[in-house]
């Protein structure tokens, strides 16, 4: 028997014993007559198939009164339980106990039969708000040694399916109103009727007054009378033989009892209801301090298109909250222009608080008058990052980022954001008189870039079907980097871009560069290195000096905020295309001693989140293809794809995968070769199970907890001598493959800061011949496995 089946096992033995301790001692403080409550089962049961049944299920679960201690590694170890009785005599006298009061450790769930009944009538009261008008919930229990374990067997019925809606309006412009949007209600004909789609209804029909006018309406004023057909599917507690017979022929008809809906719309108490309200006057206060200010004579007024801006200081310029107002005078009063408003001022990032009262116009009937009141914030803010890895003992690296921001430059709400940035790299050196004479430096790099946001389109003409709604901005972007591989050469690259970015809708988003370039100058090119550029065509091409001249644009989709952060879904596809319009202009000045990259490039990156009560499942597919044409044979160095690092696959160096199965023979046992490893084709799936560990100083600090798998690779468009195994193939995606997984743990600061610290191995190289790539047996294999492939990533944020 070898010593990878000795040490699997060994620890399976090893597992199978604590299991079956940790088992005995869950119930070993328990007083005599009392039970472990171990499980709640939900069986659910109709005679017809149930819509949403996972998601029934999980709702009709979340009901339950008592619930059992937390079970981890999949339902079978109570370990917070299994903590609380190894120290139990600390925890049963101090019940304040911080571990306890932080949920670090559980006390045992007695099993409390009283709360069934409670459990019961909660079920039903949800599955009739549900439309199961008669549903049924029955529950047991079964003890098995000093564990209780409860069933509840649930049967539905059928639901109802919504058959006619209609009105009962008395105001003949409102019903109009409702009549020419009913395409967009919740109670759709063949729908199966629950009660939240009522409210959703009434939620709907007040958005649509409120923004037609009707400033005073609101949900009290709507009623809705559900009417059921077909009386002879309906219960009757005092006949069941009657019921009976009546619920067989329902079955035999395989028939859906049907009801109708009236909407009604009342009054009684307030006849202005049915008033439409429009804009009288429209005051703005940019820099608001008091209320004194509404009277203050000293301010500086201005006037414009309507509106009245009242100053302390001039503090930003009118023309530019006029783009982000939407309540203008002479228009019907409109929630959602409200809403927008609210919304798009604080997008400019120049306040700190941002609020609109309305008040009747005392002078003339049905008007209103608009007060906008702002609190500037602060103009200037400073921001540091930084971010870390180590692959082995013998290398390790750092980058830190510091950005400075003006947020209303020229007054006009115009972001002005400089990042610097720097970074190292350092490998490990056995040789060295003292510690730090161990660390060798490899490679460093630094950068400044600047961005000039505006809020509008710079532009010389209108671009039809885009306004102020649309939220338009430009972003004139430049900055320099540079990267120095030590003994091997230095690159830097100066870039600028133009780019114009909009929201077509809540949800999406388009972004357009119509210019971009980048100046890429090699130098200081070491002897070692010149020689192993004239031996490889694809290095030498990646790393010439060259010009790049594009244009891009990207989509994105995003439902976050709409499902307001609960299972939803983020998709960016982006089109990047160069040097066709620098081949134009050659050919026109007829210069040809200009080099210049030529490439079409295709990204997307595809994200989902399945989002629970404590825990989130995480899943993204990244990836991308370019391809040059022209008189490139290669992506730009700047352009090519990698992976690896804190935001990649986790189990290798951030670019030293790669490309496809390639192996450098040459240089695999030589620390100071660091020549990245790129491609010209990505893919990249990752997934992620985060859930919550433990709350600290009264939830300001969240510790979180993370288990991944990153799989991927990058590959070459076109077979290379240089690198033998590197280009793509379909048939050899399976094997080229990496693999790798892991752990980390995470601190939330007041959720907007994370601080991350993962750690992970590979679990499949496709520069490994046996096993199909497969090493997760070699974790056992051999002594020192640790320090040879664990792979440590210290970051801010999560990785998608």
């Amino acid at each position: 028997m070898s010593l990878r089946q000795i040490a699997c096992n060994y620890l399976f033995v090893l597992l199978a014993i604590w299991l079956l301790g940790s088992g005995c001692s869950t119930t070993r403080n328990l007083k005599e007559g009392e039970y472990l409550l171990r499980s709640n089962t939900i069986k659910l049961k109709s005679n017809r198939s149930i819509t949403r049944k996972g998601e029934l299920k999980d709702n009709l679960s979340s009901l339950v009164i008592q619930k059992p201690n937390t079970y981890s590694f999949f339902g079978l170890i109570p370990y917070k339980l299994y903590l609380y009785n190894y120290r139990y005599k600390k925890f049963s006298q101090d019940t304040t106990n911080f571990q306890l009061q932080s949920k670090t450790v559980e006390r045992p769930v007695v099993y409390d039969s009283s709360t069934k009944k409670k459990s019961a009538i909660m079920m039903k009261g949800y599955l009739f708000q549900e439309g199961y008008f008669y549903a049924d919930v029955k529950d047991t229990t079964i003890y098995k040694g000093k564990k209780a374990y409860v069933t509840y067997k649930i049967e539905t019925g059928t639901n109802y399916l919504i058959n006619k809606v209609h009105t009962d309006i008395p105001d003949s412009i409102m019903n109009s109103i409702l009549n020419s949007n009913m395409q967009e209600t919740y109670l759709k004909n063949g729908e199966e009727f629950t009660y939240p789609l009522i409210e959703y209804e009434r939620s709907r029909i007040t958005n649509v007054l409120r923004n037609q006018g009707y400033y005073k309406f609101n949900n009290e004023f709507i009623s809705f009378e559900i009417d059921t057909l077909e009386k002879q599917f309906a219960r009757d507690d005092e006949n069941t033989f009657e019921e009976a017979l009546n619920l067989l022929a329902f079955q035999k008809n395989q028939k859906r009892p049907l009801l109708n809906i009236k909407i009604s719309i009342r009054s009684d108490e307030d006849p202005t209801v049915f008033d439409r309200y429009g804009i009288n006057r429209v005051r703005v206060f940019p820099d608001f301090i008091s209320r004194e200010d509404v009277r203050d004579s000293s301010l500086i007024e201005k006037e414009s298109e309507g509106m009245v801006f009242r100053y302390h200081d001039y503090y930003v310029r009118e023309n530019v909250l006029q783009k982000h107002i939407f309540l203008e005078k002479d228009k019907y009063y409109s929630q959602s222009d409200y809403d927008l408003t609210i919304s798009k001022l604080n997008e400019l990032g120049i306040f700190q608080s941002v609020r609109i009262f309305i008040s009747e116009d005392s002078t003339r009937k049905g008007w209103l008058n608009c007060t906008v009141l702002m609190t500037p914030g602060k103009k200037l803010d400073v921001n540091a990052n930084l971010e870390g890895s180590t692959g082995t003992t013998y290398a390790a690296g750092s980058a830190a980022t510091f950005s400075m921001r003006n947020r209303n430059v020229g007054k006009g709400a115009n972001m002005l954001t400089t990042t610097l940035r720097g970074g190292v790299e350092f490998r490990y050196d056995t040789l060295g008189s003292n510690f730090f004479d161990h660390f060798k430096l490899l490679t460093r790099s630094a950068g400044v870039n600047s961005n000039l946001d505006l809020p509008k389109f710079v532009i010389p003409f209108k671009i039809k079907g885009i306004s102020k709604k649309n939220t338009p901005r430009t972003i004139i972007g430049a900055g320099i980097s540079l990267l120095d591989r030590v003994n091997y050469f230095t690159l830097i690259n100066t870039s600028a871009s133009l780019t114009y970015k909009w929201k077509e809708t809540k949800t999406k988003t388009w972004e357009v560069s119509p210019a971009f370039v980048n100046d890429i100058r090699v130098f200081n090119i070491s002897d070692s290195f010149a020689k192993r550029l004239a031996q490889n065509s694809f290095l030498r091409n990646s790393y010439k000096q060259t010009f790049i001249e594009g244009e891009n644009i990207a989509f994105t989709f995003s439902d976050k905020d709409r499902k307001f952060g609960k299972n939803y879904s983020y998709l960016k596809l982006g089109v990047e295309e160069a040097g066709g319009l620098m081949s134009g202009i050659i050919s026109a000045t007829k210069n040809k001693n200009t080099e210049f990259s030529q490439y079409v490039k295709f990204d997307f990156d595809a994200q989902h989140f399945f989002t629970l009560q404590h825990s989130t499942f995480a899943f993204r597919f990244y990836g991308g293809i370019g391809l040059p044409y022209g008189q490139s044979t290669t992506l730009p160095y700047i352009k090519q794809y990698f992976v690896g690092g804190a935001y990649s696959i986790r189990g290798w160096r951030i670019r030293q995968l790669g490309p496809g199965s390639y192996v450098d023979s040459a240089n695999l046992n030589n620390v100071n070769n660091i020549i990245d490893r790129t491609g010209d084709i990505k893919l990249e799936w990752n997934g992620e199970y985060r859930y919550d560990l433990v709350q600290m100083f009264s939830g300001a600090i969240n510790l979180k907890g993370a288990v991944f798998v990153d799989a991927g690779n990058i590959w070459l468009a076109k077979a290379d001598s240089n690198y033998r195994g590197g280009e793509f193939g379909f048939g050899k995606l399976g094997r080229d493959l990496a693999v790798s997984g892991g752990t980390g743990i995470r601190f939330d600061i007041a959720g907007f800061f994370i601080v991350r610290f993962d750690v992970a191995t590979p679990f499949k190289r496709p520069t490994y011949p046996a096993y199909g790539g497969w090493v997760v047996d070699d974790i056992f294999g051999y002594k020192g496995w640790a320090r040879q492939n664990l792979v440590y990533n210290f970051a801010i944020n999560y990785p998608f």
